[in-house]
This record gives structure tokens, C-alpha cells and sequence, in this order.
């Protein structure tokens, strides 16, 4: 086992990528794990740093390497994006080694965490304002890599699936370019490390090793079918203070209120009501609002055609 950190990203100060390399028997297969692409998410940061003490290379058949925080400036200011660009590092690649501090940490990551791997496990969570319900991400991409993404994530044990063509920018899509399996999970939220969030977190990871055959699984079989999922937003038009008595996981039917935004005076400014039938999958919890603030994510059975 060794412990390295890339120190290579250097504008007027250093910016340390941590991470650790697991080798076992053999150099393949081989997988990363990453977390803290977003700076204000820490269930996957803190389960990696668990993983890396609690994995034996002796066990491992392959190479297993862990980076629990690949967007150090983000985590140091607990923002989602790193706060000397204004960019979303998940919105970045496949970077520019010449471009802005975000555009360079993605190359950066291509080149010295990515590159050469098979498959990649990328964990999340929701951000400091709101609350997710436990979900993972597999790409809709018509290739190797897209049919074992797919079946990775069915072998992780969400309950929910969400299908996805991934937004230009992100990890997971670079990934695919050059042939790497990916899965991205979401668990968590509210700035928190919960023990219901780190056991989960444990299960997914041993799961992503098993299904590469790194690790085998010694837990009990698993019972839980995944349902593949689609989503609908509501988002804040008016800026105020949100009010909603949902919870994570409530059912509600299209057209049923789901809160209001009120202005500083306590006037009704918008009514927020369900596009449709389905379950509260994320909700924002920190009450003060802005124009194009997601206030809820609805899951609903996705339509397969």
C-alpha cells in the first residue's frame, strides 16, 4: 500500500490532491474511487478515509486507488465550487492544463488519477442546503464502458436508479471517452457524516469491488430490486423564505402544494406545487432562497422505450 499526493497544480500556492494506492496480487483490474469533487459533500469523503485504513492490498485481486478530496479549495471554503474561479469542477472536464484553476485541476485528474483505470466510482451528496434520498447514476451511453456502468450500478444495491445523459463537463462522461466504466452515487446531505450515511457508503463501495472482482462481497445477499427513475424540479422564482412540511421520501400527487416562498415583509411571493405524481427524492432544508434555487426533486418510475 502506499500513500502519495500530487503537488503539481501551482498557481502562487499549492493546491494537494491526497491519495492512496491499494495493489494487490495482481495490477488488474484496476478501479478509483473518488470523493470531494464538490467541496460541501463529505459522506464519500469520510467513508474513503475509512476505506484506505480498512482495505488489505493482501485481499485485493487488482488496484484499488482512493482520493477522498479531489477538489481541495472547495473543501477548505465548504463550497460546492471552488472558490478561487467560481467554476463547478464537475461541470470542467476534461480540463485545460492552460486554463483556470478548476479547468487545470480536471486535467489534472484525468491524467494522474483516471487515466488507465477500468472503472470509476465517483460519490456524492447533496449540498449543505438540502437533503438527498439515496440514489445512484448510471450513463445512457451506447458502448462497452455504458453497458458496464449500467451493470455496476444495478449491482450496488440503491434502491433507485437514475439513468442519465450527464451534462457536458462532467467526470463521468470523460471517463466513457476513453472507455472507463462510471457510476456516480448520491448520499447525504446537509453538510453531515451520519452513521446511516456511512454504512451505506461502506455497502456501495465493497459492492463497486465486488463487481470488479477486486474484493468479494462477504455481506448478506442482498434483497432490494432497483427501480429505474426519473426526476422533476421546482425552483425557487422569487427570492425569501421557503416553507414546506415535506419530508425526504414523501409520496405526493401532481398539483399538491409542496411549500411557499415568502418575501422579508411575509407576503406570498410563489406557491410551489408537484409537476408530478411522485416522491420527494431531494428538498432543499436551509430556508433562505434565491431565484433558480432547486427547492425539490421529485423521482417518478422511469417510461422504458
Amino acid at each position: 500500500m502506499s500513500r502519495h499526493s500530487i503537488q503539481r497544480l501551482t498557481l502562487g500556492f499549492d493546491v494537494k490532491i491526497p491519495f492512496t494506492v491499494l495493489r494487490g496480487a495482481s495490477e488488474k483490474p484496476s478501479v478509483v474511487i473518488f470523493a470531494g469533487v464538490h467541496g460541501d459533500e463529505y459522506e464519500g469523503v469520510a467513508a474513503l478515509h475509512r476505506m484506505a485504513e480498512e482495505l488489505d492490498p493482501v485481499r485485493l485481486t487488482g488496484t484499488v486507488t482512493i482520493a477522498p478530496v479531489v477538489n481541495p479549495q472547495a473543501f477548505a471554503a465548504g463550497l460546492r465550487r471552488n472558490p478561487v474561479d467560481s467554476v463547478d469542477l464537475n461541470r470542467t472536464f476534461p480540463g485545460d492544463p492552460h486554463g483556470s484553476v478548476s479547468s487545470r485541476l480536471a486535467r489534472l485528474i484525468l491524467d494522474e488519477l483516471l487515466d488507465g483505470n477500468d472503472a470509476m466510482l465517483s460519490l456524492h451528496g447533496w449540498s449543505k442546503e438540502a437533503l438527498v434520498m439515496p440514489y445512484g447514476e448510471y450513463p445512457l451511453h451506447d458502448s462497452e464502458a455504458g453497458r458496464l456502468s449500467k451493470a455496476c450500478a444495478y449491482h450496488l444495491g440503491f434502491q433507485f436508479l437514475h439513468p442519465y445523459e450527464w451534462p457536458e463537463g462532467v467526470l463521468g462522461n470523460s471517463a466513457l471517452e476513453k472507455g472507463i466504466a462510471a457510476v456516480e452515487t448520491e448520499i447525504g446531505g446537509q453538510g453531515t457524516i451520519t452513521p446511516e450515511g456511512q454504512a451505506l457508503s461502506r455497502q456501495i463501495i465493497l459492492r463497486f469491488l465486488d463487481f470488479w472482482k477486486i474484493l468479494p462481497w462477504e455481506g448478506a445477499p442482498l434483497t432490494v430490486a432497483s427501480s429505474e427513475v426519473g426526476h422533476a424540479d421546482c425552483f425557487a422564482e422569487s427570492a425569501g423564505l421557503f416553507h414546506s412540511a415535506l419530508k425526504i421520501g414523501d409520496h405526493v400527487q401532481a398539483g399538491a402544494q409542496l411549500g411557499t416562498i415568502r418575501g422579508l415583509d411575509g407576503s406570498l411571493l410563489q406557491t410551489i406545487t408537484a409537476p408530478a405524481t411522485g416522491q420527494v427524492a431531494i428538498l432543499r432544508t436551509f430556508a433562505s432562497a434565491q431565484p433558480g434555487d432547486r427547492l425539490v426533486q421529485l423521482f417518478f418510475p422511469r417510461l422504458l422505450v
